[in-house]
């Protein structure tokens, strides 16, 4: 071989060699760095994903909130955020924690106080603050410290609603789905099991007891409200439906006297909040208005004890379903 000729190639093989490096280096430095750009390893599009935000609706005007948020802090409607697999980092615990459903999910879940510790809320750094009407005075102070999602009573109805509304505001549609599916198919199977004890139509009355007060509660006011008349299809007195739920107020206190117009049901479920004394009970249970209702002489009294009975989010609800129809099957025998 040429010797003269190899090297000329070889010189020239070098040189285009070079060239291609610079233009490479050049089309590197002329590329604007983007945050959004399509063209990222996996890593940077985890990254990426993580940083996505939305803006939706809300009752405070349309806010900013991060697509896939990783740190929530919750005041309240923490179970509807596990409902939808989210786990917030913080949550009222006072209030709203506790339920006996949720005791393996709200495991590390840290307590922001009651009311609620801005230090603690800080110290957790959400990138999302879930609120409800409780912290709304609050809502300019914690959207000082993230994006803060003010969530109305008003702005639902009922737990499907809510679910419903919270799975669109946070882009989990198939999660609120999920779960609307299953509370359906924990509704069917808690009908089935007590259709041989209950008769279509047979009606129910819930009443509350707080120490010395006596209420009579609606289908959304928790203590098992909506499992019975939703899930389990009890039907409401007349004067309950038009008062209690029609109205809107979902709590009507009345005077013991007046107990027979409320609660001449079928079935009565009662609960007595933490607080009532065994002698405010018995001020109920022992007297002759008391025994005279038409539940009471037939056995068809259930005691609802308020530690299981006062969460009112959606696995609670469930769960609570299948507890009443329980007690149900086991009262006839």
């Amino acid at each position: 071989m040429n010797n003269r000729l190899f090297s000329k190639s070889a010189c020239m093989i070098a040189l285009i060699v070079v060239l291609c490096m610079l233009l490479a280096a050049c089309g590197t430095e002329n590329t604007p760095a983007s945050s959004g750009s399509t063209a990222t390893t996996s890593s940077s599009e985890a990254t990426t994903d993580a940083s996505a935000t939305h803006t939706i609706d809300t009752a405070k005007g349309q806010i900013t909130i991060p697509t896939h948020p990783q740190r929530i802090v919750s005041t309240y409607y923490h179970g509807t955020l596990i409902a939808l697999g989210l786990k917030p980092v913080g949550a009222n615990k006072e209030w709203w924690m506790g339920s006996p459903f949720l005791k393996e999910q709200e495991q590390g879940i840290e307590d922001i106080g009651a009311p609620t510790s801005m230090e603690k809320v800080i110290a957790l750094n959400p990138d999302l603050i879930v609120i409800n009407d409780f912290d709304v005075k609050a809502y300019d102070e914690l959207s000082q410290i993230a994006p803060t999602l003010y969530v109305p009573y008003t702005a639902y109805k009922n737990p499907k609603e809510e679910i419903a509304l919270f799975g669109k505001l946070l882009g989990r549609e198939q999660q609120a789905e999920a779960w609307l599916k299953q509370y359906d198919e924990a509704a069917t199977a808690a009908r089935a099991k007590i259709k041989d004890v209950v008769k279509p139509g047979e009606t129910a009355v819930l009443i509350n007891v707080r120490e010395k007060d006596v209420a009579i509660l609606g289908d959304n006011y928790g203590r098992g409200g909506y499992a019975l008349y939703d899930g389990l299809q009890f039907k409401p007195l007349a004067n309950v439906k038009k008062e209690v739920i029609d109205s809107g107020k979902q709590i009507l206190q009345i005077q013991l006297e007046s107990l027979p117009d409320y609660a001449n049901a079928d079935h009565i479920f009662i609960c007595f909040n933490d607080g009532t004394t065994e002698a405010q009970k018995n001020t109920i249970l022992n007297s002759s208005i008391w025994k005279n209702l038409p539940a009471v002489k037939k056995g068809q009294v259930y005691d609802l004890p308020y530690d299981t009975f006062s969460y009112y989010d959606p696995e609670s609800i469930i769960g609570q379903m299948g507890l009443l129809a329980d007690m149900i099957v086991a009262k006839s025998k």
